[in-house]
């Protein structure tokens, strides 16, 4: 689908790769070497006119205001895009054997370390609608992960803005109405060793990959698109934030886990424990029944989007006749809707 070939290092070959919470993984999947270069077609994009990061409230159409990599707006030509990337220090990957396509693939530094940077190129438009960042080090435990993990964490948060916590923990998501970020970490599925790195798309550009993928039913769909700007983040991970808080029922426990998620936790009373969450126009609220020390209910009531909750829910083994009621050994999970209109996920 995408014009790049993912090159394997003797590093990557002993771990897994990196985590990516939602579609990261799937935008960088390896094509075939035998793969043909298309005819690129004319978009009417002027390159020129694209710009990195403005400020969405200073301008009246953000059509040509794109998410950014190291201040490259995505969504311009490859070769454009490469052009930048070199004069910042960056270097091509040569890589061994006969290609018949473009690499694509880069060495540099990124926030203090060496990492690989592979960008996601559209067939049919030859632009730039994501860029993968891997870090060449891997960690030997969990400590030392998570410590680099809060460190570009907070680099990507002066650049972006605010997140939410994703994946249980093992993500970290800025959505804004350009684009998406994504830092993630993993275990390597036959080590006791991590690796560290981070994804990022631009909402316009990737919009328009969107219609050459062919499993489109396994990607992320896009975000609508009004003047330049994609629709305002309405979903987290609700789903998973839910899971841990069910394996951990009790006061303290759950506690632990809505701080690790940035939840404000309020004053436990004899029967309930809350706390909420805002980020932007998103909000989510959460109550938990208690029975002394014990949590009995956990319920979940947020500004989501349903469609992508239960996607969500599918992804976390649960199951459905209806849609409503989700069952996974043990766990029900119970999804509705309040007078509201909010999303509200019940687990039990």
């Amino acid at each position: 689908m995408m014009k790049k070939i993912i090159f394997a290092l003797l590093a990557t070959m002993m771990i897994s790769q990196p985590a990516d919470a939602q579609f990261f993984k799937k935008i960088f999947k390896k094509k075939a070497k035998t793969e043909k270069k298309t005819k690129k077609s004319a978009d009417g994009i002027n390159d020129d006119a694209q710009m990195a990061m403005v400020d969405i409230t200073t301008l009246a159409d953000n059509t040509n205001n794109r998410n950014a990599f190291m201040g490259i707006p995505l969504g311009i030509k490859a070769d454009l895009f490469e052009k930048h990337l070199t004069a910042k220090g960056f270097t091509e990957r040569q890589l061994e054997g006969k290609h018949t396509a473009k690499s694509y693939i880069y060495d540099g530094d990124v926030y203090g370390a060496k990492c690989t940077i592979t960008l996601a190129i559209s067939d049919e438009t030859d632009r730039v609608y994501a860029v993968d960042v891997t870090e060449d080090a891997i960690y030997p435990s969990l400590k030392e992960v998570k410590a680099r993990f809060a460190s570009v964490k907070a680099e990507l948060q002066k650049v972006y803005g605010r997140g939410f916590v994703d994946n249980q923990g093992e993500a970290y998501t800025i959505q804004t109405q350009l684009g998406t970020v994504n830092l993630h970490y993993e275990r390597g599925s036959l080590t006791s060793s991590y690796t560290c790195g981070f994804a990022l798309d631009d909402a316009k550009a990737y919009k328009m990959a969107y219609a050459e993928m062919d499993d489109q039913e396994y990607e992320a769909a896009p975000r609508t698109i009004e003047a330049g700007l994609a629709a305002a983040c309405r979903h987290t991970d609700l789903v998973g934030l839910g899971v841990l808080l069910y394996q951990n029922r009790t006061l303290k426990g759950a506690q632990t886990v809505l701080a690790s998620y940035d939840y404000t936790l309020a004053k436990p009373t004899a029967k309930v424990l809350t706390a909420s969450f805002k980020m932007g126009q998103y909000q989510a609220n959460a109550s938990l029944n208690r029975r002394r020390q014990a949590i009995t209910t956990i319920t979940l009531t947020a500004t989501d989007d349903v469609e992508a909750l239960c996607k969500d829910l599918k992804t976390y083994g649960f199951m459905s006749s209806d849609q409503k009621t989700w069952r996974q050994g043990k766990m029900t999970a119970i999804v509705s809707t309040n007078a509201q209109g909010k999303v509200v996920l019940t687990l039990k």
